[in-house]
């Protein structure tokens, strides 16, 4: 028979029915599949979240993504600490071997357990934030660590590039049901603007709310992550340049961690003098509009930032878990803060001292950083090398420690 004759043959006898049964059986599998695989933990000996595997490159962590690496890495009796926040935290510039969340771990001790599962730009509502209310019953000794500039907190549900972990959450029965955030949540829903058009938060909410009744985000999690990636994206080894373009296709656990080691960077490419005036400007923004000056000269709140932080502070965390949260504020690099007026300084100072203040208030932990750190310690304005990274893990292991004795996790 020719190829034509067959063809005609393969379609007179395929009915529709056939095909149907066939597209339903192979859903119905991936369904299944699904939920199998959302148990598994298929990133062995996991340091944090990469290039490869966040959305940078069009790849979502899911929270059983996140719940399943902690159930298989924790032992019996440890102490969780769950690192979220964006990339100071995630340690951009700190190679992985070398990242200050291993040093977090190594300082604390067998007691702890420390997995990083903050991602760049990530509010802390996000992400690791997720993943920590979601094993709250599970693992109720736990600490989540987050950072934030001083003013800022950050919407219930974070920032339209990571929020889809909150809706996974959320229709999945894992966060608990907080009167004060749903409010908040409606409230921002029922601006049009916000809702349909801006974020596309009805078409996410969609998505979601099927994803938890047929768990695809984690079948083709994990399929991506160790078969095939049949995803493109610039980022990909071989990919810039197109000098291999089919790299892509690679399963994206096959791409090493590609942090680099910034210790090794001149002073001139960390801090490079046509960079300064803008990056000035962003570390005069952490306090330029939390004070004013009064006649007399002297700085004085500016009431409705601070309304406005307290608001959102209230919103994001239900009570129950603002005690085992530690919030981090990390003072700018001091090659910067050098260049400030006298007068700036003392408002940038008053700043971080009034949103700790701020944060206790409101039922949190919080640690101020970096006042004492040297500009040999920062990569650029605000991220660290490992050297930074190691004084920073020693300050959190103290609090840490602190914090899960007023807690109770060490008592008997």
């Amino acid at each position: 028979m020719s190829p034509g004759e067959i063809f005609r043959e393969w379609r007179s006898n395929l009915a529709p029915r056939t095909v149907l049964l066939g597209a339903l059986a192979g859903f119905g599998a991936m369904c299944v599949l699904g939920r199998y695989v959302a148990r598994m933990d298929y990133h062995p000996g996991f340091v944090r979240f990469t290039q490869w595997d966040s959305p940078e490159s069009k790849y979502y962590p899911t929270v059983n993504e996140m719940i399943a690496i902690v159930r298989h890495e924790i032992k019996p009796g440890q102490i969780l600490v769950i690192v979220g926040g964006n990339s100071v935290l995630r340690g951009v510039g700190q190679p992985p071997d070398r990242v200050w969340s291993k040093r977090l771990q190594e300082t604390l001790g067998s007691g702890y357990y420390v997995v990083n599962f903050a991602l760049n730009g990530s509010p802390p509502t996000n992400a690791g934030g997720v993943a920590a209310e979601a094993l709250r019953k599970e693992f109720p000794r736990q600490i989540y660590i987050a950072n934030l500039p001083p003013t800022q907190m950050g919407y219930p549900t974070g920032s339209e590039v990571y929020r889809f972990a909150n809706w996974e959450a959320y229709y999945k029965g894992m966060l608990i049901d907080d009167p004060v955030r749903n409010a908040e949540i409606k409230y921002s829903h029922a601006i049009p603007e916000y809702y349909n058009r801006e974020f596309a938060v009805g078409e996410l909410k969609i998505r979601e709310f099927f994803d938890s009744l047929f768990y695809f985000q984690d079948f083709w999690n994990c399929f991506t992550f160790t078969r095939m990636n049949l995803v493109w994206g610039a980022y990909f080894p071989g990919v810039t340049g197109f000098q291999d373009p089919i790299r892509f296709l690679d399963p994206r656990t096959v791409y090493p961690d590609p942090e680099p080691d910034s210790a090794t960077w001149p002073m001139s490419a960390r801090f490079p003098e046509a960079g300064v005036p803008g990056e000035l400007d962003i570390v005069r923004g952490v306090s330029i509009y939390a004070f004013n000056k009064d006649a007399a000269g002297k700085w004085q709140l500016y009431q409705p930032v601070w309304d406005e932080f307290e608001k959102e502070s209230s919103a994001a965390f239900p009570p129950e878990l603002r005690k085992r949260t530690l919030i981090l504020m990390g003072y700018a690099c001091p090659f910067y803060l050098a260049r400030l007026k006298p007068d700036e300084l003392e408002r940038n100072d008053l700043s971080f001292n009034y949103a700790a203040k701020e944060w206790e208030k409101g039922g949190f932990s919080s640690l101020i950083y970096g006042k004492d750190f040297v500009a040999e310690d920062f990569c650029d304005r605000a991220h660290m090398t490992w050297r930074g990274g190691q004084k920073l893990a020693k300050v959190v292991a103290v609090k840490i420690r602190e914090m899960s004795q007023k807690l109770g996790y060490t008592n008997p």
